[in-house]
């Protein structure tokens, strides 16, 4: 039998969860409300992630980065090297979209801080 025991996030209580499979049904418990539920059977059936780095730019600066959106948790680490291998953007903008569309995932990279070297 497949168990997950993780903590909730969707909130500030923190419940602990006990996710399982049992008759081909996802059963949480340890979830205080139904967002503690969902939660549960998302991170057990399809973990998702938002992704935040840091691009690095020729001159020195750097660009802090994240997905507008989450992403599966098994394509983080694609996701980074397809960020850190993206094209240098001139003039880069709080807002401007890094890359659009990241492996096809229908998720954005946008820039969130542009930082001066």
């Amino acid at each position: 039998m497949k168990k997950l025991e993780t903590i909730c996030i969707r909130c500030p209580i923190g419940c602990h969860l006990v996710v399982t499979e049992q008759n081909g049904e996802v059963v949480v418990t340890g979830n205080r409300c139904p967002r503690g539920a969902e939660y549960g059977k998302q991170e057990f059936t399809r973990p998702m992630r938002t992704v935040t780095t840091i691009y690095k730019m020729s001159n020195g600066d750097t660009l802090s980065v994240r997905t507008k959106g989450d992403i599966e948790k098994s394509k983080y680490w694609d996701v980074i090297k397809t960020i850190k291998s993206a094209p240098e953007p001139k003039n880069p903008q709080f807002g401007d979209v890094l890359v659009h569309n990241i492996l096809d995932s229908g998720v954005d990279v946008i820039i969130t801080a542009v930082n001066k070297n």
